[in-house]
């Protein structure tokens, strides 16, 4: 999950140069800070959700009430609630005030370069450490996902499609229990199979107990048995929808690619990572591939051309 990985680090990196900037060009250095993570789909998917979770918690009327002199300021209880405060002061530094106004808030020392870092460290290190903290959950069930796909394409492929030829009007069922068990033998305790929710039954939601659950919904790819592109994008959106019921920025799409054609999906990044992943209504949906029906050597195989899919035919109905 290099691609996680590096994310931190440039994070990281953002956040030194804001901590060490002279107070006199802070409200610049605040601005590349945003701009940073307004430029990474990644990080931007993250923030808007902030911005739009706990709706009952406005955010300047929390700053009017509780930052109410010098030296003295308190946060939600939460921290997805002191995030969202957070955010919100850094939107309000780049768009309508001078930091400066808030900068007495969280110190009572009489230099402003100590008072601008003592106010990085209070407001801006909380905020960057929650967003490497999503950040790195995802990296770590990627690499789970990763793992499952090399199981059933090195191991299980042959003996799971024999099943699903079979049973073809069960074979979600199928790939789907497959899964679950995997992740269950992973470590994720309770990858329970189609809860409800509000929008419906996501296929896998795990750690609902929890303060942090998954969202996962597994599709198969069979357009000669009418699992097409558009049965696929019924599972994107209900992927959207199901992180948005349970409070995420985060879903996982997990195909099983019963054809004998390739697919290739759009993806949001311009690094074009694995897995491709697109960014909807605050929604960071990971596509995960795995190469279930077995396939001739590459000597045998012969040209072929893969399935190319556009990013509307899977977000147009989210979108809308």
């Amino acid at each position: 999950m290099r691609y996680e990985r590096d994310l931190q680090v440039k994070l990281q990196e953002r956040y030194r140069r804001l901590y060490k900037a002279d107070y006199k060009v802070y409200d610049r250095e605040i601005k590349y800070f945003y701009d940073f993570i307004q430029k990474s789909p990644a990080l931007r998917a993250i923030a808007e959700r902030v911005a739009q979770d706990l709706p009952e918690l406005d955010s300047d009327k929390w700053v009017e009430d509780h930052f109410v002199r010098r030296g003295h300021y308190d946060w939600p209880e939460s921290e997805v609630g002191r995030a969202k405060v957070t955010w919100r002061l850094i939107t309000r530094w780049v768009t309508e005030e001078d930091p400066t106004q808030h900068v007495t808030y969280f110190s009572t020392d009489s230099n402003y370069n100590t008072m601008f870092r003592e106010m990085t460290e209070k407001a801006i290190e909380p905020f960057v450490e929650y967003l490497q903290e999503q950040i790195g959950s995802a990296s770590e069930i990627l690499y789970m996902l990763e793992r499952f796909t090399r199981r059933l394409e090195w191991f299980d492929q042959a003996e799971l499609f024999d099943k699903y030829k079979v049973a073809t009007k069960h074979g979600e069922d199928l790939y789907d229990q497959y899964l679950r068990k995997f992740l269950f033998d992973q470590g994720v305790d309770y990858p329970f199979s189609q809860p409800k929710s509000a929008s419906g039954q996501a296929d896998i939601v795990s750690g609902l107990e929890g303060d942090d659950p998954l969202v996962c919904e597994v599709k198969l790819y069979d357009p000669d048995r009418s699992y097409g592109v558009p049965y696929i994008a019924k599972g994107f959106q209900q992927a959207v929808s199901y992180a948005h019921n349970y409070g995420k920025d985060v879903a996982y799409l997990v195909i099983f690619n019963l054809s004998d054609q390739g697919l290739q999906w759009p993806n949001d990044e311009e690094t074009k990572p694995w897995p491709p992943r697109l960014h909807v209504e605050g929604v960071t949906v990971y596509l995960v591939t795995a190469h279930a029906k077995p396939r001739p050597s590459a000597s045998k195989r012969g040209k072929s051309s893969p399935r190319l899919v556009r990013r509307d035919e899977l977000v147009q109905q989210t979108d809308a």
